[in-house]
C-alpha cells in the first residue's frame, strides 16, 4: 500500500486516541464521528485515519484534528485475514511513530472497522474500542468483524445495544447515543399559511431506508384525487432497481428528483416546508434529529430515537405502515395552517435527552 498525506500534529508526543473510518464522504456514521472528535479534542485529543480525501478530512482539517490518510485493505477478503490486516497495522503504526504521535487507543467507528481496529489495537499494544452504529448488523457480522476481541464496545441505541447483547451476553455492551453541537441549532423556519408543494425525503436508496413506502404512499394519495401537484426530491442518488424498485411510474402529479449527496445538509433542509423520513429502522436516525436541529418540520415514522424529541403524534407513524404514511400525509397538507409544530420544543429535547458530552 502506498501511504498518502498526513495532517500535522498540533505538538509533539501527544498522547492520542486513533480514530478509524474507512469511507470519509459525508454520511450519517462520518457526521457522528466528527461531532464526537469537536466535542472530545481538548480532553481526549484524537487523529483520525481514512482511506482518501473527502468530506470528513476537510472538516477534521478545519478543526484542527490531525488525519492521516492510508489505504485500507478489504479487511474481511482472504488476503486481508492472511497478511494485508496486518501490513496496514504496520504501517499506520510507523505512520504514528514518525508524527511523533502516542497512541492511548483504537478506536473503530462501526463493525466494519473492527477486524482493523483489532490488529492496530494488536500492533500498537493498546486497548481496543468499537462504537456499533449499523442497524443492518447480523449477529455473523458481529463475530466476523471481531467485535468481541475488542476490550470495550457500546452500541449506538439502546435497541441495537439490547440486540448485541443477547448475541453476545458475557459482554458488557454499553449505550451510547449521538447527539449534535449546540452551534448547528438553528431558528424555527418562518411558516407560510399555504400547504407546501414541495417534499423532501431523507435517507438512502437502502431498501429499509423505506423510499419504496414513500412512494407508495404518494401513489395512494394520488388514486383518491387528494394529492396536487407536487415536487418529491431525495436525498440520493436512484436506487438500484433490482434492488429497490420505486416504481415510479405510478406518481403522475409528482415530479421526482434524486439530489445525490449533499455535503451541506442543513443547508438544504432549510429549503423545505416539510421534511419526510419513512425510515423502516434505525438505531438512533440522526439525519432525522438534524432536519428539526435545522428548524424544519419533520413528519417520520416511528423510528430510532425520533419519539423521544417529536412529542407530537400526528407527525409521526408507523414504520413500514405505508397507508398509515399517506393518512399522516393528508391530514398535514389539509391541515397545514393548523397544525405547526412545536420546533423549539423538540430542539430543547434533543439538546437535554442527547448531550454529545
Amino acid at each position: 500500500m502506498t501511504p498518502t498525506a498526513t495532517t500535522p500534529p498540533p505538538t509533539a508526543d501527544t498522547g492520542v486516541v486513533v480514530c478509524l473510518q474507512n469511507r470519509p464522504h459525508k454520511a450519517g456514521a462520518q457526521t457522528c464521528l466528527w461531532r464526537l472528535l469537536v466535542q472530545t479534542q481538548k480532553r481526549w485529543p484524537s487523529v483520525l485515519v481514512t482511506s482518501k480525501p473527502g468530506w470528513l478530512v476537510e472538516a477534521c482539517q478545519q478543526e484542527g484534528i490531525p488525519v492521516l490518510i492510508h489505504p485500507f485493505p478489504n479487511s474481511r477478503s482472504l488476503s486481508g485475514r492472511l497478511w494485508q490486516n496486518r501490513l496496514f497495522a504496520r504501517e499506520v503504526a510507523a505512520r504514528l511513530e514518525q508524527a511523533t504521535l502516542r497512541p492511548l487507543l483504537v478506536q473503530g467507528n462501526d463493525h466494519q472497522e473492527g477486524l482493523l481496529t483489532v490488529a492496530l489495537s494488536r500492533r500498537l499494544r493498546v486497548p481496543a474500542a468499537l462504537l456499533l452504529r449499523d442497524s443492518g448488523m447480523r449477529q455473523e457480522d458481529y463475530f466476523k468483524y471481531q467485535a468481541p476481541r475488542c476490550q470495550w464496545i457500546a452500541a449506538i441505541g439502546q435497541v441495537l445495544r439490547d440486540r448485541v447483547a443477547g448475541w453476545d451476553p458475557a459482554r458488557t455492551i454499553h449505550t451510547l447515543h449521538d447527539g449534535i453541537l449546540p452551534q448547528e441549532v438553528q431558528p424555527p423556519l418562518p411558516r407560510r399559511q399555504q400547504p407546501p408543494d414541495r417534499l423532501l425525503i431523507i435517507g438512502s436508496p437502502q431498501p429499509h431506508k423505506g423510499w419504496a413506502d414513500l412512494v407508495t404512499a404518494l401513489a395512494m394519495l394520488e388514486e383518491q384525487g387528494i394529492l396536487r401537484t407536487m415536487a418529491v426530491d431525495f436525498t440520493g442518488d436512484p436506487p438500484s432497481p433490482n434492488r429497490n424498485d420505486l416504481d415510479l411510474r405510478r406518481l403522475s402529479r409528482c415530479t421526482v428528483r434524486f439530489l445525490g449527496r449533499v455535503n451541506d445538509f442543513h443547508a438544504l433542509v432549510r429549503q423545505y416546508e416539510l421534511v419526510i423520513n419513512p425510515s423502516r429502522r434505525e438505531s438512533f436516525g440522526m439525519a432525522a434529529i438534524e432536519v428539526l436541529a435545522s428548524g424544519v418540520p419533520l413528519l417520520s415514522s416511528r423510528t430510532g430515537i425520533i419519539e423521544q424529541v417529536i412529542e407530537d403524534p400526528r407527525y409521526l407513524y408507523p414504520a413500514g405502515d405505508a397507508p398509515a404514511l399517506a393518512a399522516a400525509l393528508s391530514t398535514l397538507l389539509h391541515q397545514w395552517p393548523t397544525m405547526e409544530p412545536d420546533i423549539g420544543r423538540c430542539q430543547t429535547l434533543i439538546l437535554q435527552r442527547f448531550p454529545l458530552e
